[in-house]
C-alpha cells in the first residue's frame, strides 16, 4: 500500500521526465551489460521492444526495428574538449 500523503502521479509523470533511462553500464573483456529501468540486460539482449545492440563507457545503444535509439547516462550534461593551454 501506498502512504496516504502520496500522490498517485509519480515525480517522473508530474516532470513530464521520460520512464526509461541507462542507470549503469558493466564491461569487462569478457561481458557487456546495462541497467536500464532497474533491468540487467546483457548485450544482444531485449529489453521492452528494442535489443541492446551496444554498450560504452555512458551510452547504450537500443534497436527497435532498424530505429536506433542512444540511451545516454548522463543526458543533460553537455561534454566539450578542453582547451589546451599554449606555453
Amino acid at each position: 500500500m501506498r502512504p496516504s500523503n502520496l500522490s498517485a502521479a509519480t515525480p517522473a509523470a508530474r516532470t513530464g521526465a521520460p520512464s526509461s533511462g541507462l542507470q549503469a553500464v558493466i564491461t569487462s573483456p569478457g561481458r557487456k551489460l546495462a541497467v536500464i529501468d532497474g533491468a540487467i540486460v546483457p548485450l544482444g539482449s531485449t529489453v521492452g521492444r528494442s535489443t541492446l545492440q551496444g554498450v560504452s563507457d555512458s551510452l547504450a545503444v537500443l534497436d527497435k526495428n532498424g530505429a536506433r535509439d542512444v540511451l545516454l547516462m548522463h543526458p543533460n550534461i553537455e561534454k566539450k574538449p578542453s582547451r589546451k593551454e599554449r606555453p
